[in-house]
């Protein structure tokens, strides 16, 4: 639970009871946060959850699903939401009404796209060959894009895309970490590479999340964390435990990435688990490498106030979201966890 400073052993026993009664329901807030994920199937829905009921509704998005090997299928602008519908090739936005999530709008895309980000007054989506900018306008995007670039190996293996100060940043884990200039009339100019470390520690750039000036990304399968500034890797961070075992299967990988203050959670996908690293404007630490374990393979996860989601693949056709509730120090109790039938898909918190 959340470490309350007036729930002291020395105080009486009811005031500790309420005390641990309200941060339980610490995800009950008025409005009431909806967990968004897409189902991921033929005939794609969003599946919304209220956090506070745990009533699950599915809404059709309009498009196909099919995306995998991405974070940030969903992505949560305020009241609206953006959902990839790579099967398709277009986006669903939808918009909350009370505690239920409406479509709105079908914006069409130069590529089959696996995710997207809202920031700088755009939403960016990162297609299989494209990056692709469209300006928002309160809850509605407009649906011609103002702003397109290649991508720049554009081999179907595009990963990631967020938005910071900066502009856009997009991952192919084939081998690139990229930086896009995004300003008021969109994405324009060259794709610029990041300079990643030698081999054997640049073996596929996978998860980002940015905030401010920085970038933080994971080069998964080199068992690494790296700090970005001004499109330069200025610290990196390496998980202490061996990560692959003798006959070279992975033990553990960070994948994707999510901040909450200070630190750092990435999802570990081969170890089934969520870990923890310390981070500033300047450095990043390699904290705790276990700090929720989980029933899948953790694909994707967000962190909204003091509440983290994070989704993973389950087993025989059934996936699992996971609301967990974040303390000061960076520690996560879990509030619930549900399945839901299909190969699930990105994930956010609309409050």
């Amino acid at each position: 639970m959340f470490k309350v400073k007036d729930c002291a052993g020395t105080i009486p026993a009811i005031l500790g009871m309420a005390c641990a009664m309200a941060a339980s329901n610490a995800y009950a807030q008025s409005p009431t946060p909806l967990l968004i994920t897409a189902t991921n199937g033929a005939q794609n829905s969003l599946a919304v959850i209220n956090a506070a009921t745990k009533q699950t509704v599915l809404v059709p998005t309009g498009g196909a699903g099919g995306a995998g090997g991405n974070a940030g299928g969903v992505a949560v602008d305020g009241s609206i939401a953006a959902v990839v519908n790579f099967g398709s090739s277009n986006v669903t936005i939808f918009s909350r009404e009370g505690d239920a999530m409406v479509p709105s709008q079908l914006i069409a895309t130069a590529s089959k796209p696996v995710s997207v980000a809202f920031g700088l007054g755009h939403l960016v989506v990162l297609g299989q060959s494209t990056l692709q900018s469209f300006r928002t306008n309160g809850v509605k995007v407009e649906p011609q894009s103002d702003g397109i670039v290649p991508l720049m190996i554009g081999d179907g293996s595009a990963a990631q895309v967020v938005v910071y100060n900066g502009g856009a940043m997009y991952t192919e884990k084939t081998g690139d970490i990229v930086g896009v200039p995004l300003g008021p009339n969109g994405v324009a100019g060259a794709n610029t590479s990041v300079a990643l470390p030698q081999a054997p520690n640049n073996n596929t750039p996978f998860g980002l999340v940015g905030r401010g000036n920085e970038v933080y990304a994971t080069i998964a399968h080199s068992n690494l964390e790296a700090l970005i500034t001004n499109g330069e890797i200025v610290s990196l961070a390496e998980n202490t435990l061996p990560s692959v075992n003798a006959n070279g299967g992975f033990l553990h990988a960070p994948c994707w990435n999510t901040l909450f203050g200070q630190f750092l959670f990435t999802s570990d996908s081969p170890g089934q688990r969520l870990s923890r690293y310390l981070v500033s404007d300047t450095n990043i630490f390699f904290d705790k490498p276990q700090v929720a374990t989980l029933n899948g393979a953790p694909t994707d996860l967000t962190v909204v106030n003091s509440l983290l989601a994070v989704i993973d693949g389950g087993s025989n056709g059934i996936s699992n979201i996971t609301l967990f509730e974040l303390t000061s120090e960076g520690e996560l109790n879990q509030a619930f966890s549900l399945q839901i039938a299909g190969a699930i898909n990105g994930v956010g918190i609309v409050l």
